[in-house]
């Protein structure tokens, strides 16, 4: 008995702990979303940067807007991003009491006629809201609906 004992201590002194940690996996999985030629779910290398997977969907579209994105931003596992768009709308407003009588006609439904009827009201009245347009002879609800997301003040 007191062999067994000794030999049992002999065999635990032999083999020392093994510490067992929780493996790292060294890929990340990113969903991308918005202006990306190939939006969907990618894999990466852990530490991966915004610009990395932006290149794994195949670039930027061509109205994609990075003016509020780091591209050096690294990425975590489950990550969402959107890359927004550019609005278009609102890059090419036009000005009610601004425009020339060419960018008036630029808009729908509007021809010379209609252009110079709200160059000489605006001479007159200057336009406070965009419904004021509706006061310009020739320019009825159905007209103003499609031209008040492309006008502005």
């Amino acid at each position: 008995m007191i062999l067994g004992i000794i030999f049992l201590f002999a065999l635990i002194g032999r083999y020392e702990p093994v510490e067992l940690s929780k493996a790292q996996n060294d890929t990340i999985e990113v969903e991308i979303k918005g202006g990306v030629v190939s939006p969907g779910t990618y894999f990466l290398t852990r530490g991966a940067s915004i610009e990395q997977l932006i290149n794994q969907a195949g670039g930027l579209s061509e109205n994609a807007d990075l003016s509020s994105i780091s591209l050096l931003t690294e990425l975590k596992h489950n990550d969402l991003i959107v890359i927004p768009l550019q609005d278009d709308q609102t890059q090419s407003l036009i000005s009610l009491n601004g425009a020339t009588s060419e960018q008036l006609q630029t808009l729908p439904g509007i021809g010379p006629s209609t252009a110079d009827k709200i160059i000489a009201y605006r001479s007159e009245t200057p336009f406070t809201s965009l419904e004021d347009l509706m006061n310009v002879k020739g320019i009825g609800e159905k007209t103003f609906e499609k031209l008040k997301d492309r006008i502005c003040l």
